[in-house]
């Protein structure tokens, strides 16, 4: 397919669909010649590495833009460079060769390199245009009449970025592709939880199409409790109420933890078909791996560290175990700090907000509270994530899925708090189970559903805004007629993360706002069994609003990898443990309203319930592989074949020795 594309990109009448874009602060002055425009010089050398270029003026802003991609032959002769491993029929991760080509397993839209392949293989061929030469060179920005410095071994697009010239590089969406998956996906109202996750996966990458994934699966698993919990809430059980709700509550905790099972053998299955890897590598360029090159530069071939003394194995041995307990213990600090802050900041201000809110009774001081909590809560999020990242940043971790998976733990620990003090205390201080069900209702309406509204409406208000200001400023109140697509493109919202730099996107405040509705319906399930309506309803409409968004309102997201949802699986985990905690104590408020519950066996009830639950738990995780054994047999075949070919690749070399020796 991508050879047919490849002859499409030679067509003249032929569209070219370009992958990723550059924006210029200044329009391009094409009748301004000068023999070191430095502009020019970016698409000349663009164009001698094999990059098909078009150069787009802006019509709403005085900026010029340049549309990059590449034929298929130079993104794999790129692949070949950057050494890309890929999976081969055989099974085997080797490096690419594009002579051997057709030996590797393709997409499964049938293309040769996923989307995330391309773009790493664009963005080096663009960032690897260095001044090849010891001295500097001298370039013109023609548009601002100076010179620069173009530095030995420097990236140029590097140096235009820093003098202001090059504001952005950012991926562009494919038209056809995108038209595809919005009259398929986005719009297709009538599948409900049905998603076309393997497009989903050629068009955003792994990371994406794993979260859309889960959040199908969760929506899909999530109406069985929803049946059951309208059934529970409409029948008048009259005495038997506590026990009904318990045996409710204890089908909620074996639904909990058989849907984070299936979903470990879905992961598994995803992995396979998409040939990709279980293993986080080291990331380039990161601290940890270039601490680890440098440890690694340190040994000699006999292991011992090159060091002034020439340390002994003892010794090296004793110093990489001070390392590791350094590291361990700087971990243990982190977690200390995040944890005080919450217990000694976090925790008071969010008792007392729900303390206040609960004695005031009069409504506009309430609605004055409200507003003032917000707002202190915001500015509180942002600058505990702000500390959680700088934290975070202070460690040494393995890969770029550590460190954000160690950065997720951090800033949910601050959404915890702030999403169920408040349920908590009117469910086990107040004790008052009319108001909790009111909250609930008020969470999942007003923090959920409408949610949903403005995480669409804001980037649409944003990229109109945008746009009005860019007429107004430049055009003085003229709308142009035509605005090209990359123009469109940059003018929208990129796809991040409300809180943290760190966050790599915005899956981020997706999978927060999962795990706390997770929670919610886990955790006050016996308080309220409709609550899982409201869930269902919300995902089937945070599956279509989350895949325009996507489409339509933001820039395509910049492709990431992943082999699974991260620090959010052990998040739901402990949030399912939470669960048979609160439950079992909800279960003696909900009793006490009947009739007095003594003391004695009502403790006895409730440690003799979490503890069967516990064990139950337990025990369905075992229950369940969470490989199916299909997949297992697959991986097993591919290791058998990968020592196969091994063993006949060392023979080969073997033989080809000996008739050197003859």
């Amino acid at each position: 397919m991508e050879e047919e594309g490849n002859k499409m990109l030679h067509d003249q009448e032929a569209p070219i669909n370009f992958d990723i874009g550059i924006a210029l602060s200044k329009k391009k002055n094409e009748e301004a010649k000068h023999p070191h425009d430095a502009i020019e010089r970016l698409m000349e050398e663009f164009r001698k590495r094999g990059l098909l270029l078009k150069m787009v003026h802006g019509s709403l802003a005085d900026m010029t833009f340049i549309e990059v991609t590449a034929p298929i032959e130079v993104l794999g002769r790129t692949a070949e460079e950057l050494q890309l491993k890929k999976k081969t029929y055989i099974g085997m991760d080797i490096q690419f060769d594009w002579e051997r080509r057709d030996a590797f397993v393709r997409q499964p839209n049938g293309t040769l390199f996923s989307w995330s392949e391309r773009y790493q293989c664009l963005i080096h061929l663009s960032y690897g245009v260095v001044n090849e030469l010891n001295v500097h060179v001298i370039l013109t920005i023609v548009e601002e009449s100076r010179d620069i410095e173009w530095k030995s071994e420097e990236p140029l697009i590097e140096r235009l970025q820093i003098e202001g010239i090059v504001k952005e590089v950012f991926p562009l969406h494919d038209e056809n592709q995108r038209n595809e998956l919005l009259q398929k996906w986005a719009y297709n109202w009538m599948d409900l939880t049905s998603q076309p996750i393997d497009a989903i996966y050629s068009y955003f990458g792994a990371k994406v199409a794993t979260y859309f994934s889960f959040l199908g699966m969760y929506t899909k698993w999530i109406l069985f409790p929803s049946v059951l919990g309208i059934f529970f809430h409409s029948v008048n059980f009259g005495s038997w109420r506590v026990v009904v709700l318990s045996i409710f509550f204890m089908i909620v905790i074996l639904w909990s933890v058989l849907f984070l099972q299936f979903w470990r053998r879905k992961n598994a299955k995803l992995l396979l078909r998409w040939n990709t890897s279980h293993s986080g590598n080291v990331e380039p360029g990161s601290r940890s791996y270039a601490s680890e090159q440098h440890a690694l530069s340190q040994l000699t071939p006999g292991g011992v560290i090159i060091g002034p003394n020439n340390m002994p194995p003892n010794e090296q041995r004793t110093t990489l175990q001070r390392h590791e307990w350094h590291e361990n213990f700087k971990s243990l600090r982190n977690n200390v700090i995040v944890i005080a802050g919450i217990l000694c900041l976090q925790l008071p201000f969010e008792l007392a907000y729900a303390h206040f809110n609960h004695i005031i009774h009069s409504q506009i001081w309430k609605y004055a509270l409200t507003v003032l909590y917000v707002l202190t809560i915001q500015y509180y999020m942002k600058f505990g994530g702000n500390i959680a990242e700088r934290l975070v940043k202070t460690q040494h971790h393995n890969s770029k899925e550590a460190r954000a998976d160690c950065l997720v733990y951090k800033v949910f620990g601050l959404y915890f708090m702030q999403y169920y003090i408040g349920l908590f205390y009117h469910a086990f201080f107040r004790r008052d189970i009319k108001l909790l069900r009111t909250f609930l209702i008020q969470r999942l309406i007003v923090s959920q559903v409408l949610s949903n509204v403005v995480e669409n409406l804001g980037p649409y208000v944003k990229y109109h805004y945008t746009k009005y200001f860019a007429i107004k400023r430049e055009r003085k109140g003229h709308f142009p007629q035509h605005t090209s697509r990359i123009e469109k493109e940059y003018m929208k919202p990129s796809y991040t993360a409300s809180v943290g730099e760190g966050m790599e996107d915005g899956l981020f405040d997706d999978f927060l706002e999962l795990a706390l509705q997770f929670g919610m319906v886990t955790m006050f399930a016996c308080a309220f069994p409709l609550v899982f309506v409201f869930a269902a309803v919300n995902n089937l409409m945070e599956i279509r609003t989350d895949s325009l968004k996507l489409l339509a309102l933001l820039r395509r997201p910049i492709p990431r990898a992943a082999s699974s949802i991260g620090a959010w699986l052990n998040i739901f985990e402990f949030l399912g443990v939470i669960a048979i905690c609160s439950n079992c104590a909800l279960l003696v408020c909900l009793h006490h309203e009947d009739g007095k519950w003594e003391k004695g066996p009502g403790l006895v009830t409730i440690v003799l319930i979490e503890h069967a639950l516990l064990l139950m738990k337990f025990g369905f995780s075992c229950l369940v592989p969470e490989e199916p054994a299909w997949v297992r047999a697959t991986r097993m075949r591919r290791a058998q074949d990968r020592d196969m070919c091994s063993a006949q690749l060392l023979q080969n070399i073997f033989e080809l020795d000996k008739k050197k020796d003859c």
